[in-house]
């Protein structure tokens, strides 16, 4: 997998992505989170990659996300480090509203959008809990994977950013490939 600055892989002028903070807090306690897509992990089936772990086919169609698992358990970690792959979704019926790249559009979005702030149709990593601690997904590789600090007590998931209530025309999906590294 190359490695290009996210406004080389999008097209967008830097100035856009740079108002988008690296991570936000915001609420989700609408959210019912016994009701969350539970994903679990497996060992990747590429060479070299024995200290990962590969989540397959997260899914982009619901306002609570992908909830990781590993060895029945949910994963929790006070730092990880990741590279999401595989991005190919849609937003509405449209193939002409395609999505390659974990960045979404790159532009914030409003009020009213699940992780506001966080780049429109961008792909989130969230911990689930009435105040969500939301991160933006940047461009990464194996390489150099993306790297997080997080809460050990809180279950970790992926989603990407729509406007709540509309994730249910969304289609398609996208891969995670991610290392505990404390």
């Amino acid at each position: 997998m190359s490695t290009q600055s996210a406004s080389d892989t999008l097209g967008l002028p830097e100035m856009q992505l740079a108002s988008v903070p690296a991570q936000i807090i915001c609420d989700g306690s609408d959210l019912d989170w016994s009701q969350a897509l539970v994903i679990e992990g497996s060992h990747p089936e590429e060479e070299g990659l024995q200290a990962w772990i590969c989540f397959r086919g997260l899914r982009v169609n619901q306002d609570l996300g992908n909830i990781l698992r590993w060895e029945e358990r949910p994963l929790r970690a006070s730092r990880i480090r990741f590279s999401v792959n595989n991005v190919a979704w849609r937003y509405g019926f449209s193939f002409s509203t395609g999505i390659k790249s974990p960045l979404g559009k790159g532009i914030p979005t409003p009020d009213g959008w699940r992780y506001p702030g966080l780049c429109r149709y961008g792909i989130v990593l969230f911990q689930p809990n009435a105040q969500l601690v939301a991160h933006q997904v940047q461009e990464a590789s194996l390489e150099r994977p993306q790297e997080v600090d997080l809460d050990p007590n809180l279950d970790i998931g992926f989603n990407v950013n729509d406007a709540k209530g509309s994730y249910g025309d969304n289609s398609g999906s996208f891969d995670v490939y991610l290392q505990v590294v404390g």
